[in-house]
């Protein structure tokens, strides 16, 4: 197996460890806390995510930034969030491989986003969730 694909594998599977655990701690929040913690750990994927790939002294901090950015707009996004390879949804017995084969009012279809593959992808997912629920809990 090639270096950088045990990488992703390694991060794919810690983070379907560290995930749930946010999961568990960020569940009781009000949305709008939610969405502060994800735009917080945004700003650190995008400023150390390279940390993730290359190591660094600021691996943990994206990593921890990375599976807490997850948790948040997991509980939050409808139907959960996809990336890395991975499936994170507010429906403990969602197993589904995509969030649009199951999110209410969104229909199944071929039309799906290009897959979240890399740290800094994902730190833009959890940026606009953060900025779309900030607009909507103003509106």
């Amino acid at each position: 197996m090639r270096s950088e694909n045990m990488q992703r594998m390694v991060l794919l599977e810690t983070l379907r460890l560290a995930v749930p655990m946010h999961m568990a701690e960020l569940r009781l929040l009000e949305p709008s806390r939610r969405a502060e913690i994800a735009s917080r750990c945004a700003t650190v994927i995008g400023s150390h995510g390279d940390a993730l790939q290359f190591g660094g002294k600021h691996c943990a901090e994206a990593f921890n930034a990375l599976a807490r950015g997850l948790a948040a707009a997991a509980l939050t996004a409808p139907g959960g969030v996809d990336a890395l390879g991975g499936h994170w949804c507010a429906d403990p017995w969602c197993r589904s491989a995509s969030r649009f084969d199951h999110a209410d009012g969104e229909p199944a279809g071929t039309d799906e986003p290009e897959p979240i593959t890399t740290p800094r992808q994902v730190a833009g997912v959890i940026r606009d969730l953060a900025d779309y629920l900030t607009k909507g809990e103003a509106a």
